[in-house]
């Protein structure tokens, strides 16, 4: 039967409320494009640029630069300022910059700061750890929903009067069945079926899927939001003392709570004791000599767990269990 014709009857779907109303719901329909990730919403921002040449982070997934691959953009890397914001470099009118909000850990200052250095380029703004950040204006806002809510695909760009470009749409309902399950066998279970679903959304520029659509237009974002900043601040005020990082308490935007221990047994014993902390951009180490923030932070920054699954009581659950590990490095 044709997708246009409307059917009546046969069995009930899942049951989803929908109150028709997305995180941007607020964002005019011309300046936000829906895709299928965030490498997409990169190459999205990419391709209506255009620019002679693209700086990119050293700390940033080994991929990061396939989108420019692709288009066939120089690039170039650069290295952070103590403050997370870019050293030492001076990007032209017909240049591009990608900064990403750390953690979603970034200070008002901070983002003045970038937005100052970049005042003469264009500035993309790798929003996917910081997904309830605001989108700036005059800039490419990127955000994934895939690290925030449960599903298999999902992504916003958001700029003035975006160009819109007449894409494919992702299909996500074949891909579910990793989220579905993982609510009676945990997420544990189910992760290498995430890995597949995050190598298969890297392959094609797409926009993002129906089910994706109405899953977000179903969730309850005051909700979440307030639970994260609750969890992260309930971690803070326990870990605080330990952490050699200057967590930004008054962000709301965080997707886990950043600990910072210099110590090379730390991660592997919260893991075996069921704290699961991703160690990203494990390649960063490998393009320095000695001990640069970059490698700092990729071989030491531990992320950890604070999400709307979870209670003021797991979290102090989780730090005890982190203390206790730490006393036995």
């Amino acid at each position: 039967m044709s997708n246009n014709v409307k059917e009546y009857g046969g069995y009930l779907p899942i049951e989803l409320p929908f109150w028709n109303k997305e995180y941007f719901a607020g964002v005019p329909e011309k300046d936000i494009v829906r895709l299928n990730c965030g490498r997409s919403a990169f190459w999205y921002a990419l391709n209506d640029i255009k620019p002679s040449k693209l700086y990119v982070p050293y700390l940033n997934c080994d991929n990061s630069t396939d989108p420019a691959d692709a288009l066939g953009i120089p690039y170039e890397y650069y290295n952070l300022d103590f403050d997370l914001t870019p050293k030492g470099i001076q990007p032209m009118p017909d240049e591009a910059v990608i900064w990403i909000n750390y953690y979603g850990n970034a200070s008002q200052e901070q983002i003045d700061k970038v937005r100052a250095l970049c005042s003469n380029t264009n500035l993309i703004i790798d929003n996917c750890h910081a997904f309830f950040s605001e989108p700036l204006d005059g800039m490419y806002n990127c955000y994934s929903a895939r690290k925030f809510f449960g599903v298999c695909d999902g992504a916003y760009i958001i700029k003035e009067n975006i160009p819109k470009i007449s894409l494919s749409k992702s299909e996500s309902s074949s891909y579910m069945h990793f989220i579905l399950a993982s609510l009676e066998k945990g997420t544990n279970a189910l992760y290498p079926e995430n890995l597949e679903n995050e190598e298969r959304l890297g392959k094609e520029v797409l926009e993002m899927s129906e089910l994706t659509k109405k899953i977000l237009s179903s969730i309850d974002y005051e909700r979440i939001k307030k639970t994260r900043k609750n969890n992260m601040l309930c971690l803070h005020s326990i870990l605080e003392k330990y952490n050699e990082f200057e967590v930004n308490v008054q962000s709301e935007t965080h997707m886990y709570y950043p600990l910072l221990i210099t110590n090379d047994a730390i991660r592997q014993r919260i893991v075996d004791r069921h704290i699961y902390t991703p160690t990203w951009w494990r390649h960063v180490p490998d393009y320095f000599q000695g001990n640069t923030l970059e490698t700092k932070l990729s071989k030491y920054m531990l992320m950890i767990p604070m999400d709307q699954r979870y209670s003021e009581s797991d979290m102090r659950d989780v730090a005890k269990i982190i203390i206790e590990e730490y006393g036995r490095c």
